[in-house]
């Protein structure tokens, strides 16, 4: 079986700057790179002008627009439910005043008062009932803070909670209650199925700190989801105190908003992404919760963590994954997340198909822009390097390849023949010229050498008679004694060895000349000798012999 062999591409970039590249390479390399340079340029420009966008962008401008309608809707809703409960709450002050009014008692007199807080309810009932049917809830109730059994093991509280089975009908006033909680009298004088789930009434702490959640200038509070006790269903309640007279808290009432009728009112949208799924979110220990457009997501134990990532956000639910926007929002006084996602595997799916066709676009003009390279190559290149190759064989210089640039070219470079051909013959003249005036040159330093022989000959000789004039006593106590000197005597011996005079080492060595006089007295004491002319002449003798030793 045959192996395939890959070129060697750092060997080819070696021969490359090495060698260079052809014409007809560098020319299809410019032309490459400036089409893909002017698509790129293209594609810049639409991106910038919003007229082509990367995939993810595209994504997320449209989960940001679906995210401002949803967190429009969604306080929209809060404010309309909100306010039903506003009304709801001034209905049961006034019902309940009235009650107490005509029965001459107090609120505190209730307290295990079970007659009286059957009666009572029973006149509360067609209030919770009747704004039920109005509000845009799953249910509604009311808690008063009293209770027909203050010695129950469990504090109680009298309560009405109406909630409805079914939410899928489009009219829900004749649709039955799945969960009743008030008095047995009340509940079989409106002739009410008492399911599992009904009880007399409600065990609730919300009163041991209801002036704290409400301070002054909060009408309503909005639950995060809870489980409703003994179901397997979740709901957000909407709170709205019930006061007396006095400004006193005496209960709250509201309503309840499911999982399932948050799936109905914000439906998942069917994009062309996929589907878009709307949520609202509280914090809980670092974790968030909260309601979704999507059963999926409604689940009794679904919680999740949300992280930043590259302008989006990801929501890990621990077994599934989306990618989307999150903004704050403020219902009441409290703050929530509106959310808007997308599964992840739907966004990575786009997102892949968007890059492939990103990158598609870019192989089509690679290939587009190879061609014409190719084309423009065989139109201008081929000719000029066959011209070329005529040149370099010397077969023909007038052929017109009709582009006038490169015929004036052609021409120029037979007019330089000419010029380079005279240029030769006056360089070769100018060598011959050369050559003479180097062979005089020979001859004159040769008859230099000669005279330079003699010379030396007769220094030799003069020098040879001169040491006949000197005591060789004296000459050898000079020698001797040289190192006797000190080392600023030694420097001066040397400054007189080089022709200086005693004003002009004086000067060198910045001292005066007494100072000088008093050295030269030093040196010839030491040196046996009577004045510098006869030092001079033992130095000289000696440099003589020293260089005569060192030649042999």
């Amino acid at each position: 079986m045959k192996t395939l062999k890959f070129p060697d591409i750092g060997r080819l970039f070696r021969h490359f700057v090495a060698e260079g590249v052809s014409m007809r390479r560098r020319f299809a390399l410019y032309v490459f790179s400036l089409i893909c340079l002017f698509l790129a340029l293209i594609v810049i420009l639409l991106n910038l002008f919003g007229i082509l966008s990367p995939t993810d962008r595209q994504i997320m401008n449209d989960l940001q627009a679906r995210l401002d309608a949803c967190s429009e809707r969604i306080e929209r809703d809060s404010d309309e439910l909100a306010a039903c409960a506003i009304s709801f709450s001034n209905q049961l002050e006034q019902t309940i005043q009235d009650y107490l009014t005509e029965n001459r008692i107090r609120f505190e007199e209730l307290q295990d008062n079970p007659d009286a807080l059957d009666t009572l309810q029973s006149r509360l009932y067609d209030a919770v009932y009747l704004n039920m049917q109005v509000a845009p809830a799953s249910g509604a109730f009311c808690i008063l803070d009293t209770t027909a059994n203050s010695h129950s093991d469990t504090p109680l509280r009298s309560c009405l909670y109406l909630k409805y089975i079914n939410l899928c009908s489009e009219n829900t006033v004749n649709n039955d209650f799945s969960i009743y909680r008030g008095s047995f009298a009340t509940g079989k004088s409106r002739n009410i199925g008492f399911h599992s789930g009904w009880k007399n009434e409600c065990s609730t702490d919300f009163f041991e700190d209801s002036d704290a959640l409400f301070p002054e200038g909060t009408h309503f509070v909005l639950s995060p989801v809870v489980s409703i006790p003994d179901t397997w269903e979740r709901a957000r309640y909407i709170y709205v105190p019930i006061r007396d007279d006095n400004d006193c808290i005496i209960g709250v009432c509201g309503f309840e908003s499911t999982d399932l009728l948050f799936q109905h009112s914000h439906k998942t949208v069917e994009s062309r992404w996929g589907s878009e799924t709307c949520g609202l979110l509280d914090a809980q220990d670092g974790l968030y919760a909260g309601q979704f457009s999507s059963g999926r997501y409604n689940r009794p134990d679904n919680t999740l963590r949300i992280h930043d990532k590259n302008g989006s956000q990801l929501f890990d639910f621990g077994d599934e994954q989306c990618v989307g926007l999150t903004r704050d929002i403020t219902i009441g006084r409290d703050s929530f997340r509106a959310a808007v996602m997308l599964p992840q595997a739907q966004y990575d799916y786009f997102l892949h198909r968007g890059q492939m066709h990103i990158v598609l676009i870019f192989l089509i003009a690679a290939i587009l822009a190879a061609v014409c390279c190719i084309v423009m190559s065989k139109k201008y290149v081929s000719p000029i390097l066959k011209k070329i190759e005529l040149v370099k064989a010397r077969e023909d210089y007038g052929t017109q390849l009709r582009i006038r640039e490169i015929d004036d070219l052609f021409a120029f470079l037979a007019e330089k023949d000419n010029d380079y051909e005279q240029q030769l013959d006056a360089l070769e003249e100018a060598r011959q010229h050369a050559e003479e005036e180097a062979r005089r040159a020979k001859e004159a330093y040769e008859k230099a050498a000669e005279q330079y022989e003699l010379a030396k000959s007769e220094i030799d000789r003069l020098a040879e008679q001169h040491k006949e004039e000197i005591v060789p006593e004296e000459y050898h106590f000079f020698v001797e004694n040289l190192s006797m000197l000190t080392p600023a005597e030694y420097r001066i011996y040397e400054l007189y060895l080089s022709g200086k005079s005693a004003k002009q080492i004086a000067e060198i060595l910045h001292i005066t000349e007494n100072t000088i006089k008093y050295h030269n007295k030093n040196i010839y004491s030491k040196l046996g000798i009577s004045s510098r002319k006869q030092l001079l002449r033992f130095a000289a003798l000696k440099q003589h012999r020293d260089g005569k030793e060192d030649w042999s």
